[in-house]
């Protein structure tokens, strides 16, 4: 049984994050070239290059951030993040309202830690 919740896709708050390297190149890994024929096309990649990581936070009345962070996205720096920035930005908006927090993929997301943050953060109201 679905239970309509009036309201309920304005207490969703997606995320996601992405890197933005500093020569200007655009991760490309999801993109797909079709075609008739095969267009022989070569990415060459230079690897290792500075940058910055940004997460962001989408809700239907605006952004939660961006917030940045150096070098790899790592649980550690993850748990960090949401401590010290998304959450306190999300309780700003929200207080005590009831929300729903969205997450992709990404492993930090499922590191230990993050997950004992999450679970003790938030409640699992099913």
């Amino acid at each position: 049984m679905v239970i309509r919740k009036p309201g309920f896709m304005g207490s969703i708050i997606w995320s996601d994050e992405a890197q933005f390297k500093l020569n200007g190149t655009v991760n490309r890994h999801n993109c797909v070239y079709w075609g008739e024929e095969n267009p022989h096309i070569t990415i060459e990649k230079a690897v290792n290059l500075p940058g910055v990581n940004v997460w962001c936070g989408l809700f239907s009345r605006g952004l939660i951030g961006p917030f940045r962070f150096e070098g790899t996205a790592t649980g550690i720096n993850y748990l960090t993040m949401l401590a010290d920035s998304i959450f306190p930005a999300i309780r700003a908006l929200y207080g005590n309202d009831e929300f729903y927090f969205q997450q992709d993929g990404a492993p930090p997301h499922y590191h230990r830690d993050v997950r004992a943050y999450l679970d003790q953060n938030l409640s699992s109201s099913g």
